[in-house]
């Protein structure tokens, strides 16, 4: 019995029915028991909690119901504040959250606790609690998966950001399989199609330019270009004029960070973009970019 999500399910039931504790406990166990179960520091029996549904008046079924009716709305609540989080730059809390769910008997909310992780992990690798095991232990179970959802892949496009230039091959592989996994949805939901494929494109890109793979990113550019521009999507058109201009940032530096910059700022007038997405992203991209074109572009 999952104590902690079971003793709270029933107590959101009780309130809601407008029941007391008496009036659940009542012959099945103790005032001081029911408490702590309610608490989520005990579980209970599975003919004791028969009992306790019967005092609340609903079966098993209900229950279950109720059950996955809460573990969605926590999932969705966790997904939007993950999101705030990282937009806002407070990755200490965003850790905090991998923390508290990463081991929650709920898959959702785990794979949930893994995107806080790999979210930490680009864009603060050098935060001071951090260790790159949880990463290799979320590839792993992606690479033994025999079957992705949109959850796996979802991961999977985070991960990708996070390989390291020796990983080369293993990065190509796990992007290959995204495509593969992906084509199922093609004909079944061709806007779920184009959002996850742009975003994989777009993750693709970025991961390419970090260790400095020029070539394979223009080359992405342009099937993601080809791919994009079947979509009418603005989310999409907007992604794929940023990704132009960090590519370019890295191919001419003094001519594209102005420009960059200048984008930056006309997308934080358009209600539809994220602007603070894009904001970190650059953030990211800045320094590595002037570091490769004095390198290697500056003449």
């Amino acid at each position: 019995m999952e104590r902690i999500m079971y003793g709270e399910i029933i107590k959101q039931i009780r309130k809601a029915k407008g029941f007391t504790q008496k009036e659940v406990y009542t012959g099945v166990v103790s005032k001081t028991f029911y408490s702590d179960f309610e608490a989520g520091k005990y579980s209970v029996e599975i003919a004791k909690f028969e009992g306790l549904l019967k005092n609340l008046g609903i079966t098993y079924q209900e229950f279950e119901y109720f059950r996955n009716q809460s573990q969605r709305n926590e999932a969705k609540a966790l997904e939007e504040k993950i999101d705030q989080l990282y937009k806002s730059g407070k990755f200490e809390e965003l850790y905090d959250s991998y923390q508290e769910y990463r081991q929650h008997q709920t898959i959702e909310l785990r794979y949930l606790a893994s995107q806080a992780y790999l979210l930490v992990l680009i864009t603060n690798p050098n935060f001071y609690q951090f260790s790159r095991d949880p990463f290799n232990e979320i590839v792993a179970e992606l690479e033994n998966a025999k079957m992705w959802t949109l959850k796996e892949i979802k991961l999977s496009k985070l991960v990708l950001l996070s390989f390291s230039e020796k990983e080369k091959k293993k990065a190509a592989a796990i992007h290959q399989r995204i495509l593969q996994e992906l084509e199922k949805y093609q004909s079944f939901d061709g806007k779920v199609y184009y959002e996850e494929v742009g975003d994989l494109y777009f993750n693709r890109i970025q991961s390419l330019l970090v260790i400095h793979d020029i070539e394979a990113a223009q080359a992405s550019f342009e099937q993601y270009q080809q791919l994009i521009q079947q979509s009418d999507n603005l989310h999409l058109l907007i992604q794929m004029k940023f990704s132009e201009h960090l590519l370019q940032l890295y191919l001419d530096f003094p001519i594209y960070q102005p420009k960059l910059k200048a984008l930056l700022q006309q997308l934080s007038e358009t209600p539809t973009s994220e602007t603070r997405f894009y904001q970190i992203i650059f953030q990211i991209h800045q320094e590595k970019a002037k570091s490769y074109y004095e390198r290697y572009r500056k003449k």
